[in-house]
């Protein structure tokens, strides 16, 4: 359900000519320098990926690229982070106001960590945000309805792909 929701926003956003932004978390760095404290001990900590190679995140490995199916076109913009939140540890804020973004809609993955601390982060910069619910993912149903819920009572709307779609028509 969430590829397809994707999918048919960015169509939607890209049709109408908005800026379709994409957050990567990576480090720059083998050693990690870019990466805050605890998260650089948590990286360095002999996690290990599905094929049993370190888990550093770092910018060039597979992990941490955009999934193929959801490629970036040419006039979106994706910026690498180092931290959950889209805000702490790149230029997002700057990006989006250079372009005129007061509004945004979040989705992606994942639904309890980097969708809410980015929607957190926008809604203290004040920015009206709304989270497409089933375009967001999450660990466990349990994680990503209880994100949402968080979200919803305190930092923006929360709602469905297709009512998204019906008001940019509108």
């Amino acid at each position: 359900m969430v590829l397809p929701n994707l999918l048919r926003l960015l169509a939607a956003f890209r049709g109408l000519g908005c800026l379709v932004l994409y957050t990567r978390i990576a480090s720059l760095n083998e050693n990690l320098r870019d990466v805050p404290g605890l998260a650089r001990q948590v990286l360095a900590g002999g996690l290990r990926d599905l094929h049993g190679s370190p888990y550093h995140l770092l910018a060039g490995e597979r992990a941490a690229q955009v999934d193929e199916r959801l490629r970036p076109g040419p006039q979106d913009v994706v910026l690498l982070k180092t931290g959950s939140g889209a805000f702490c540890s790149a230029d997002t804020d700057n990006v989006l106001r250079s372009n005129g973004v007061d509004r945004l809609v979040f989705a992606g993955g994942l639904t309890d960590a980097c969708v809410s601390s980015s929607a957190r982060e926008a809604y203290d910069r004040g920015y009206l945000c709304t989270i497409a619910e089933d375009a967001c993912i999450a660990p466990s149903a349990e994680d990503h309805q209880a994100a949402l819920r968080s979200l919803a009572k305190y930092y923006g709307w929360v709602t469905g792909t297709a009512e998204i779609l019906a008001r940019l028509e509108a």
